[in-house]
């Protein structure tokens, strides 16, 4: 290149960097949450997505209001989630929350067996033009927005009030494996209570026991939840020891001669997560609500406005509050209505 043109060249190649960069600059995003672009080309990628995941579970994208299309509808809410994952992956990145990969590929294995193979999803996907890795991806973020709901939750959670919450609901993780003779009188019951041994137990319920169905199996009832069965009946059973026979025991079906068999308990380290739920649900959601309240976002007009007291992106012509005005948020989780990532 002559030298007399090497300064205009560079010149050149300044001017179209800064205009190639304005040009980025000017290109409008779906939204911005506290300085993270959320694009046109991401929120159309991931709408494919959230149509193929509720579709699994045979719901649509998004709910559709009076005069609305179902991509718009099924664009407002893959952006609402993209807008709460961004605040989800902020925390996620500042206190090292992550998922492995055996818990991704379980989820995966989870979906797979759920429509039928492997090769099954692989079609399915290939049909509204994703890929398995697309798939992989979307389920490792919903992992990750569950991660950062439980790290949250359980921060002011106690194990004193584990502990006191599994006592207090220890019947709903109680089995009781029981057979009974049930009779209508309390005479009845009374002599079928001198005469009844374990040996002849089930002899006496076919032949007495008003309860057929229970009757026809020798008066076994087997393995019930504690929960599901009369309160009088739990209490009478759990006051034996396995073979042990109870005296007549009145409910609002009859009179009981009760044999228990067994009883089993679920451990607490088994249902932890179950019993701290509630609690965690409210703490995440106490926390989303001062993030959406607080943080920066804006959302493209096009596709509507932020509601901050729900997180949701609704129609323009929706009296609802825009991005603007803070305020507070509803515990709206981004994971899309009706769908599991632990199950398909």
């Amino acid at each position: 290149m002559p030298r007399f043109l090497k300064p205009l060249s560079a010149l050149l190649a300044v001017v179209l960097a800064l205009s190639l960069a304005a040009c980025s600059a000017a290109k409008p995003s779906a939204a911005v949450v506290d300085g993270e672009r959320v694009t046109d080309a991401q929120l159309a990628k991931d709408e494919v997505l959230f149509t193929f995941l509720t579709g699994l579970q045979k719901q649509p994208c998004g709910q559709k209001i009076s005069g609305e299309t179902q991509q718009s509808a099924c664009a407002r809410f893959t952006l609402s989630t993209l807008i709460q994952e961004a605040l989800v992956k902020h925390y996620a990145a500042a206190h090292d929350v992550t998922v492995s990969d055996a818990t991704v590929q379980g989820v995966i294995s989870q979906v797979e067996q759920g429509v039928g193979g492997a090769a099954q999803l692989t079609q399915q996907l290939d049909a509204s033009g994703l890929t398995m890795a697309d798939f992989t991806a979307l389920a490792r973020r919903l992992l990750l927005f569950n991660e950062v709901q439980k790290a949250i939750g359980s921060q002011n959670i106690t194990d004193a009030q584990v502990q006191q919450l599994y006592q207090q609901q220890k019947l709903q993780f109680t089995q009781i494996d029981a057979k009974h003779i049930l009779v209508k009188t309390k005479a009845e019951a009374d002599k079928i209570a001198r005469m009844v041994t374990p040996k002849n137990f089930g002899t006496l319920a076919q032949k007495y026991s008003i309860d057929t169905g229970s009757a026809a199996n020798g008066g076994a009832l087997g393995p019930m939840p504690a929960s599901s069965l009369d309160a009088t009946f739990v209490q009478a059973a759990l006051a034996l020891k396995p073979g042990q026979i109870s005296a007549p025991v009145q409910t609002q079906f009859g009179w009981h001669i009760i044999e228990l068999v067994s009883v089993s308990v679920t451990p607490l380290d088994q249902v932890r997560d179950q019993l701290i739920a509630p609690l965690a649900n409210k703490a995440f959601g106490d926390w989303i609500q001062a993030r959406l309240a607080h943080a920066a976002i804006t959302v493209n007009p096009k596709y509507g406005s932020l509601d901050r007291s729900t997180g949701q992106v609704v129609p323009i012509r929706s009296t609802a509050t825009t991005s603007s005005a803070p305020a507070a948020a509803s515990t709206a989780s981004p994971t899309p209505s009706g769908v599991s990532t632990s199950t398909p």
